[in-house]
């Protein structure tokens, strides 16, 4: 009984973790463009390292990509952006943000808020704009599409969606797949989520091994 409640007591932070991994982001109808019925949170924004935030990517440079997880393709690729200021500023491959009232995926304002303040872009209160560019670039089956920023603050989140051949939004990216561009700044990743995680498997594992020795 006494082994049982200690492997549920390991266990429940990693559980806890991947539970809220798991999670899915909802895509919000904006502006002109539409969500398909279904939106398979499939999107990656690569290009940089784990940030240990919920925001999950923090880019090393002003240069990223993106893909989906499988590889689908999609007919266009659209950028949504939070900036930690009054407005949206920059370009991406030359084409400056349109501004947005909301932010077009449901479930991550959380995410990027504590992801900005876990890594001191933001205090207490962290005030956000939102914008997106349409990049105007089909995404080819197993392909990417390169992206490359220019005069966009620091602490600017990004995150892609793909649009289907019917011109609806087809793919969103989950939060861990997101990204945090640094600027010029130098920002050590806080490892907490990693931490989480890897005490959980340590624990687990020294557990399954006294088991066994037994």
């Amino acid at each position: 009984m006494r082994s049982a409640l200690k492997l549920i007591a390991l266990s429940f932070p990693l559980l806890l973790l991947m539970s809220g991994m798991a999670s899915a982001n909802t895509c919000n109808n904006f502006l002109s463009y539409d969500c398909a019925h279904a939106t398979p949170n499939i999107v990656h924004v690569g290009g940089g390292v784990a940030s240990g935030q919920s925001v999950g990517v923090l880019l090393t440079s002003n240069v990223f990509n993106i893909t989906t997880s499988n590889g689908s393709a999609g007919a266009d690729v659209l950028i949504t952006a939070a900036f930690v200021s009054a407005s949206p500023a920059g370009t991406l491959n030359g084409i400056p943000f349109t501004s947005l009232s909301s932010f077009p995926e449901g479930a991550a304002l959380h995410a990027i808020t504590s992801s900005l303040q876990g890594l001191g872009y933001c205090g207490q209160h962290c005030t956000l704009s939102f914008g997106f560019v349409d990049l105007n670039s089909a995404l080819a089956r197993n392909g990417s599409v390169t992206v490359t920023a220019s005069g966009v603050p620091a602490g600017t989140v990004f995150y892609g969606m793909v649009i289907g051949k019917k011109g609806l939004i087809n793919f969103i990216t989950p939060n861990s797949e997101a990204a945090i561009f640094p600027g010029n700044r130098q920002v050590v990743p806080e490892p907490g989520t990693l931490t989480l995680l890897g005490s959980g498997l340590i624990g687990l594992g020294s557990l399954v091994k006294r088991k066994l020795c037994m």
